[in-house]
């Protein structure tokens, strides 16, 4: 579930993406995930590891970056992508911070043999669409209903970096 101290660190990573995507040349982290988010002794988010980002330069790009488990569909596609791609990644995360699990992990699980599904099938169902994070029945719904237009197959459905840091102040300042 969500309480204060969670939806303020999810509150300071949107912060930091809509700082990253609003600069006159926007920039696009490219690698967000859990483990490239630093906490302060008092629990204020850091993003961190910028080693792939990049000035979104051409509107798009095709190169395939990132951990593969946050990456968006269109990135695992080698499709064109834009500073979408770090929201649907940040969705990826707000689920981590809900269930304390990897990505996906509920799905690892559920293979039809004594093995674990492979994380190439994961990553195939994801890219395909057929598969999504999950949220505890726990989460606050506005957060759990941000971090599943985040992780939308179809770039074009999901929140800007702005419209999530919004839907958590909201949330922050209202249900916690």
């Amino acid at each position: 579930g969500f309480d204060r101290s969670k939806v303020t660190i999810a509150l300071h990573v949107a912060h930091a993406l809509t700082y990253l995507h609003s600069l006159e040349r926007s920039v696009l982290h490219r690698d967000l995930k859990s483990r490239n988010i630093l906490l302060t002794a008092s629990l204020e988010a850091k993003l961190m590891d910028f080693g792939v980002s990049r000035e979104h330069v051409d509107r798009t790009m095709t190169a395939g970056v990132g951990t593969s488990l946050w990456m968006a569909p269109e990135v695992m596609l080698g499709e064109r992508y834009d500073d979408k791609a770090d929201v649907y990644s940040f969705g990826v995360v707000l689920s981590e911070l809900d269930l304390h699990t990897l990505p996906y992990s509920h799905a690892k699980e559920k293979g039809y043999s004594d093995r674990q599904v492979p994380d190439t099938a994961i990553l195939q169902m994801v890219a395909l669409g057929e598969l999504q994070v999950e949220f505890s029945p726990q989460c606050l719904e506005s957060v759990a209903a941000l971090g599943r237009a985040c992780v939308s197959v179809d770039p074009a459905n999901r929140p800007t970096a702005a419209e999530a840091l919004h839907i958590l102040h909201t949330a922050l300042t209202s249900e916690v």
